[in-house]
């Protein structure tokens, strides 16, 4: 089953580099802003990861089965498309998608040997971007629809990088059937309940909740840390903290990431300005998750809006160069 011409256009002016028949790269803005202006994404404040080798890639691009009010990327909707139009059923191999992956990151890299030249950016740092030890499986579509993803990370740790997968968590028994841990997992939890839950994320089944809920306990048994992502949007989703702190205690996860939805991409067709928090917005609801849930708050970034909560005493950090 290939993917539809035209959404695989809009991907493509959305300089998305396509990698086999659903794999995807798209250089992350922190990557060209660590380059070229010194400052760093928050995950590398938080978690030390180096934004400037940081691989984000997808082995599912189109493929997803919530289609979120808040997500910037492009859906099946938006072009007058049907989502089980977008359903893969044939897969690439492991190794195909990484060693395309890689290339296509050089390929994006490419551009900044003439900002090299002109001591624009760095050629220490360049050359280190140039060998990335960071992959984030997230960028668009569900990750864990990929049947062999447990392989897929397994491979991407011996060649040496630190692995973060970001999941809706609609599919608990993939990360049950997962061989090999991600080093950190993320799981996107924006609804603090059932209602809300099918008004802001809009699962293609009703019954994906419940399977919400399952991957929250499965995560328990998870080695590696587990991150809860908040995407907090203003009218929409943050009247609720008890709920929110409710979830939080049943995954008993490592981190609370709460991140204020940005107004950008497709999702300017679906909400408001209005609906963007400010951090100060950000913080006032990360203090009350804290104070419910006994959370402590270990960072902040105001230029991203997001705070970090945490139930470790120290956060793991995962700089390879330090």
């Amino acid at each position: 089953m290939a993917y539809p011409p035209l959404l695989l256009d809009v991907l493509r002016r959305q300089k998305y580099h396509l990698v086999g028949r659903h794999s995807s790269v798209k250089k992350c803005k922190w990557l060209h802003d660590s380059l070229v202006y010194n400052r760093v994404c928050y995950k590398e404040k938080f978690y030390g990861i180096r934004s400037h080798r940081c691989l984000q890639m997808t082995p599912a691009v189109l493929s997803c089965l919530t289609h979120c009010i808040y997500c910037w990327r492009a859906m099946p909707e938006d072009v007058g498309m049907k989502w089980n139009e977008t359903l893969r059923f044939d897969w690439d191999e492991p190794e195909e998608i990484i060693h395309g992956c890689l290339r296509e990151q050089s390929r994006i890299l490419t551009g900044y040997k003439d900002q090299v030249i002109k001591r624009i950016v760095s050629k220490e740092k360049y050359e280190e971007a140039l060998n990335p030890n960071m992959v984030a499986i997230s960028l668009s579509g569900e990750p864990t629809l990929y049947p062999r993803l447990g392989e897929m990370i397994e491979l991407f740790r011996e060649k040496g990088f630190t692995v973060f997968l970001v999941t809706s968590g609609v599919l608990p028994k993939a990360l049950e059937r997962l061989d090999s841990e991600p080093s950190q997992l993320y799981i996107s939890v924006t609804a603090p309940d059932y209602d809300s839950y099918q008004k802001i994320n809009r699962p293609v089944s009703q019954r994906l909740w419940d399977s919400l809920m399952k991957s929250l306990e499965v995560t328990k048994s998870f080695k590696c840390p587990v991150v809860m992502r908040i995407t907090a949007i203003k009218g929409i989703n943050m009247h609720d903290p008890e709920n929110f702190s409710r979830l939080v205690s049943l995954s008993d996860c490592s981190y609370v990431e709460i991140k204020a939805y940005m107004h950008l991409g497709y999702s300017i067709n679906r909400l408001a300005r209005s609906n963007m928090p400010s951090f100060d917005d950000i913080k006032r609801f990360g203090d009350r998750v804290s104070e419910l849930t006994g959370y402590n708050t270990t960072g902040s970034s105001e230029e991203s809006r997001v705070v970090l909560l945490s139930k470790l005493k120290k956060p793991i950090r995962f700089d390879r160069s330090a």
